[in-house]
């Protein structure tokens, strides 16, 4: 079935097919049709969006994948297609701007397709997309060379090809490789795809099939195409067993390379852009680190399933007080803006471009912001949460299934999250 067509013929036994339900679907299927008028709206925010922004901003997290991408050897610490998207784009465009571009374009391209979906009036399809635009929970990162950013354009444009057969799966897998925990957001998209007109348990047991595929696919492309193993899954391993040293005093036997000691730099995450992670990272009293040694990382590993078993209390606290922090119930999360680069400059890096008079007042204005919950994403799960049983009870799946993908990734940070970053959320 593709974006644009309607259901088939009513059956007996189908206790969906009914004329209100017909009649809702046609409507939803005339609305994807959408108006030129939408396409243009969207290629204008998009482009307003690069001139603001223009060319990106790069925390260390992007440094280090910009020089993976320069130098041809990949590691698994951050997502691989990222950095062979990035290789691409360096043809065009070097520097972070040529990411920059495509992931605006890609968000953009998904936004339009979504926005053609609203049975309403033109004009209110292209008021959406303004107020998209202009809104500064979405516009406060969305010039930050980051997966997270490149997994929300991803996921929005699997939304918006979803019922495509020839388009939605390149985009799903891409999805799904753009982060590591994306399957959960990507297995709704999976399900929309195969049941665009309602879900149902055959259709869910399919959905959970082709995503355990397409996991499948994205883990074997990743170890086909990385050089350098980290062991990625020790950074919540860290999380956790400092947290729970913190909580017991029970320190795992993990390898000495693992243990900080007082000469030791701080995480790297503690020099990205906002200020306050350092205070946090410290509150923490950390007492093991990274270490980028493969056999140790699977030691520490096992010593993390180990002590998780061995004190389940200190561990539910910790991840009920990371969760608490994510959502923003006491504070807003760290690092909810980036209007400038704040990397230092290596070997093949070029030093961060200064920001431009237009940035500064975009950060300040969203600085300014902050104090605020506009950046607390506990509010967007209530309206999520909202938005499931407003469009359950209406029998509107399309609504349902974006809002069910985006609860279904927050759930899983609960688990994964190893900082209470309102990136993570984004």
């Amino acid at each position: 079935m593709t974006a644009g067509s309607t259901t088939h013929a009513p059956r007996a036994h189908d206790p969906d097919a009914s004329p209100a339900v017909g009649a809702r679907v046609r409507i939803e299927s005339r609305a994807s049709s959408g108006s030129p008028a939408v396409a243009l709206v969207a290629l204008a925010c998009g482009a307003a969006w690069i001139a603001l922004l223009y060319p990106g901003f790069m925390s260390p997290d992007s440094a280090n994948q910009l020089g993976q991408a320069r130098s041809g050897v990949l590691s698994d610490w951050h997502s691989p297609i990222m950095v062979l998207l990035w290789m691409a784009s360096e043809r065009v465009i070097a520097g972070p701007g040529g990411m920059l571009v495509l992931q605006t374009i890609v968000l953009w391209s998904g936004l339009a397709l979504l926005a053609r979906r609203i049975a309403a009036p033109t004009w209110a399809q292209t008021a959406f997309l303004i107020a998209l635009a202009c809104a500064p929970p979405i516009l406060t990162i969305a010039g930050a060379i980051w997966k997270d950013v490149v997994m929300a354009a991803l996921l929005t444009l699997a939304f918006g090809v979803a019922g495509r057969r020839l388009a939605f799966w390149p985009v799903a897998l891409l999805a799904t490789m753009s982060r590591h925990n994306a399957i959960p957001a990507v297995t709704v998209a999976v399900l929309l795809h195969l049941a665009p007109s309602g879900p149902s348990l055959p259709a869910l047991w399919r959905a959970l099939a082709a995503s355990a595929a397409l996991l499948a696919v994205a883990q074997g492309l990743d170890a086909a195409v990385v050089d350098t193993r980290t062991t990625p899954a020790q950074i919540v391993a860290l999380t956790d067993l400092n947290g729970i040293a913190k909580r017991t005093g029970a320190l795992p036997a993990v390898d000495p390379c693992h243990h900080k000691t007082s000469e030791q730099p701080p995480p790297r995450a503690a020099s990205m852009d906002e200020p306050k992670i350092r205070a946090a990272l410290e509150r923490t009293r950390r007492r093991l680190g990274i270490c980028m040694d493969e056999a140790a990382s699977r030691t520490l590993l096992e010593q993390w399933v180990r002590l998780v078993l061995e004190h389940p209390l200190a561990y539910a606290d910790v991840r009920a007080y990371m969760a608490f922090r994510l959502l923003g119930f006491r504070e807003t999360p760290v690092n909810f803006v980036m209007t400038q680069s704040n990397y230092d400059a290596a070997r093949g890096i070029e030093p961060p471009v200064p920001p431009t008079p237009a940035q500064l007042r975009l950060g300040a204005w969203i600085w300014g912001l902050g104090a605020g919950h506009l950046f607390r994403p506990w509010i967007y799960g209530v309206v999520g949460l909202g938005a499931v049983l407003v469009a359950a009870r209406r029998r509107r799946w399309w609504p349902c299934a974006v809002a069910l993908s985006g609860i279904a990734f927050e759930l899983v940070l609960f688990l994964v999250a190893p900082l209470p970053e309102y990136r993570y959320s984004y």
